[in-house]
């Protein structure tokens, strides 16, 4: 070996080392920095024609793919599963406990109770106020938590614009770092703190949708979702919301390829991460909750307007006005059973009394004339105003009747039949026409519209609805756009929508006039109505308004609930007492003010068992309100427990891998010190051999 070789030899020692120092050094200064993964060096002998003649050294960053990939699934995982939980978790706290009074479900027993305290002193003014009281509060704790929960969809959209545009910030910087790796690789330089940049943007992507990564030979990496969509390359995708989606509150997800200007929808290619979790709240989720609370809100406002309107105020009023049912003069009546309808004095005795019943098609007064209707609304109306004759009148103009006494000092008075109650889709005369209702909506309350297929629709040709299919995820997978056709009934217009709903959704109606949509598809999970430009008659009301179709109509019931002016005005026109209108002859006395029947009959609406239709996760069921309040919040608590416990699951699993994972790529101090006097001692031995080389050289030079 020549002094040369030795020379050369013990330089390349000397640069090995000292780069194995400074990795070394890195590795120790970095050892709490989060994502970054430790330097491995590797020293490999140099090789020339005349033999070895030094050592090289490889320095690169310890990383693990198969882990690396395991803990960014698991981190998309957690991620999603982490925003569901705190949001749900919210959600049921909003709701509480319904034995806690400062709760909108504690407020809705205080309400019977109230009613229950004035039955026992009717006349008294303090008494009605408080009744009145507790029902606003019940009706302002349910607007209240109504909107709060819409809060909570309105703060999930807005983390959904900000976690979007950080996606594009870091899709973007991991794009520039692919170049710059690139760069590095191809100059025969380290990239390594490019690289440790670029996988610390990669972790927190991974967290915001659920990617897969491919190193690219060249350096860097290529970043798909993980059903293949391109996400960056050399260049990076922009993620943003869908620019056509109009004036929907909330809309879909769209992206950009790399390269690309076109927009394509997003949201189906996400499995994971906070986004997944971010959507999932807002369009699933609390959609769910809204909706079945909605229906809770509407079968407590319907308990109570069905007990009011079998109670009367004393003095009887003198006007019963209803509200709009979206029902026309030409609807069938679709009645069974007896009502009495009847005027009466200041005092509470008959001047008139008519005994309707619906199954003869008859209206018998106390004087034993007899008067036949038809079976249709506007028959009804015609012959019940020429049965009052010169004491009262009826009016039924834009879905809305009306009851009047033409004589000053009398009041109208109506009471459904003890044995024989007159019905309609579950609901008695005077609430289905919600003529002496209690509180008030501006949009119908049940969705039992007591319409059969052989009913005219009502709808003009040529109206539209436009229907959004949904996956089970509350997804728009689908929008369709639906005309009504030339045929004229009910049972064509539900045609006319399973034709447009082909392969998505069926309808259905049933015996109560509850037109619901069915999904066909198992990837559907609901049928949404976003746009809808149709109106029934001279009602003015749409189809999705009438039956209740789409999320946002039944979610709303629990919104603007007001307790009915006249009432608000003057709280003696509360229905405390009962009228006894079967078989009373003129001049007997029917009401007084000392009555609290009516009051007692709204104290037992609240344990009365109601039908309530499917909504959000509850199933349909026959029950009270009482106890519908009760499992709400039981479920609502159920599922906030269910996602934290995925939410546990899921960050156990994460942990594992990252624990696995930091094994491989952390850095170990004890280890680093092991390798720092190595390199040190190596270096000293190289320093050495140089330096005898160098005496080698002197020895020779002396002898010449």
């Amino acid at each position: 070996m020549s002094i040369q070789t030795i020379m050369s030899t013990g330089l390349s020692a000397l640069a090995a080392n000292q780069q194995a120092l400074k990795a070394t050094s890195t590795n120790v200064a970095n050892v709490n920095t989060e994502g970054y993964a430790r330097l491995d060096v590797r020293f490999t002998s140099r090789s020339s024609a005349g033999g070895l003649t030094g050592v090289e050294v490889d320095i690169r960053r310890v990383a693990n793919t198969y882990l690396a990939a395991a803990e960014m699934r698991g981190a998309a995982d957690v991620a999603a599963a982490d925003v569901l939980s705190q949001f749900m978790d919210r959600a049921q706290g909003l709701l509480g406990d319904p034995s806690d009074s400062s709760t909108v479900f504690g407020t809705l027993d205080p309400v019977f109770s109230s009613f229950g305290a004035l039955a026992v002193d009717p006349a008294s003014a303090l008494r009605r106020s408080a009744a009145l009281s507790d029902v606003q509060t019940l009706l302002s704790q349910l607007d209240t938590t109504s909107s709060e929960i819409t809060a909570l969809r309105d703060e999930a959209n807005s983390r959904i614009i900000s976690t979007l545009d950080e996606a594009n910030a870091l899709m973007s910087g991991i794009a520039r770092l692919n170049a710059s790796i690139q760069r590095s690789t191809i100059a025969g330089q380290s990239a390594s703190e490019a690289e440790t940049e670029q996988q610390r943007m990669l972790d927190r992507l991974s967290e915001i949708m659920d990617i897969r990564t491919q190193s690219r030979s060249l350096g860097g990496v290529e970043i798909r979702t993980s059903d293949g969509l391109l996400l960056v390359d050399v260049d990076a995708a922009v993620v943003g919301v869908d620019s056509n989606a109009g004036n929907e509150p909330y809309p879909s997800l769209v992206m950009m390829s790399p390269r690309s200007t076109a927009e394509i929808p997003l949201e189906s290619h996400l499995r994971g991460g906070e986004l997944k979790g971010l959507l999932r709240v807002r369009d699933k989720e609390l959609v769910d909750l809204q909706m079945a609370f909605g229906e809770f809100a509407a079968g407590a406002s319907e308990a109570l307007n069905a007990a009011h309107n079998q109670a009367s105020a004393v003095p009887a009023p003198n006007e019963l006005t209803g509200r709009n049912t979206g029902l026309l003069a030409t609807d069938r009546l679709n009645f069974t059973g007896v009502t009495n309808i009847a005027i009466v004095d200041s005092n509470g005795a008959v001047v008139r009394n008519l005994r309707v019943d619906f199954n003869a098609g008859q209206i018998l007064d106390d004087q034993a004339n007899i008067t036949n209707f038809a079976n249709s609304v506007g028959d009804f109306q015609t012959a019940l105003d020429s049965a009052l004759g010169a004491e009262g009148s009826v009016s039924f103009q834009n879905g809305i009747m009306t009851l009047s006494s033409d004589t000053i000092g009398t009041g109208v008075v109506v009471t459904d039949d003890v044995t024989n109650s007159a019905q309609r889709a579950g609901r008695g005369f005077s609430q289905t026409f919600g003529l002496n209702d209690l509180v008030s909506h501006g949009a119908p309350l049940s969705y039992a519209t007591g319409l059969s297929n052989a009913d005219l629709h009502g709808f003009t040709a040529g109206q539209s609805v436009a229907f959004a299919v949904r996956n089970t995820d509350g997804l728009i997978i689908r929008r369709i756009d639906m005309t009504v056709g030339a045929g004229t009934t009910i049972a064509t217009l539900r045609a006319d929508m399973d034709a447009a709903l082909a392969g998505y959704g069926q309808t259905s109606l049933d015996a109560n006039g509850r037109l619901t949509i069915t999904s066909s598809n198992p990837d559907v999970g609901r049928v949404d109505v976003i746009d809808d430009a149709t109106a029934r008659g001279d009602t003015s009301m749409s189809l999705s308004s009438l039956f209740g179709l789409g999320e946002s109509l039944p979610a709303e019931r629990a919104r603007s609930l007001t307790i009915r002016d006249d009432i608000v005005a003057n709280p003696d026109r509360l229905g405390v007492a009962q009228a006894d209108l079967a078989g009373a002859a003129a001049g007997t006395r029917v009401l007084s003010p000392g009555d609290g029947r009516g009051a007692l009959g709204i104290e037992a609406a609240g344990t009365k068992s109601r039908t309530f239709a499917t909504a959000g996760g509850l199933t349909g069921q026959v029950t009270s309100v009482m106890d519908y309040a009760a499992r709400l919040a039981g479920h609502a608590g159920v599922r906030a427990e269910a996602l934290d416990s995925a939410r546990a699951a899921a960050e156990s699993v994460r942990k594992e891998v990252a624990d696995r994972r930091m094994s491989e790529e952390g850095v170990n101090l004890d280890e680093e010190l092991v390798n720092m006097t190595t390199y040190q001692q190596a270096y000293a031995a190289a320093s050495r051999m140089i330096q005898a080389a160098r005496d080698l050289y002197d020895i020779v030079l002396n002898m010449v």
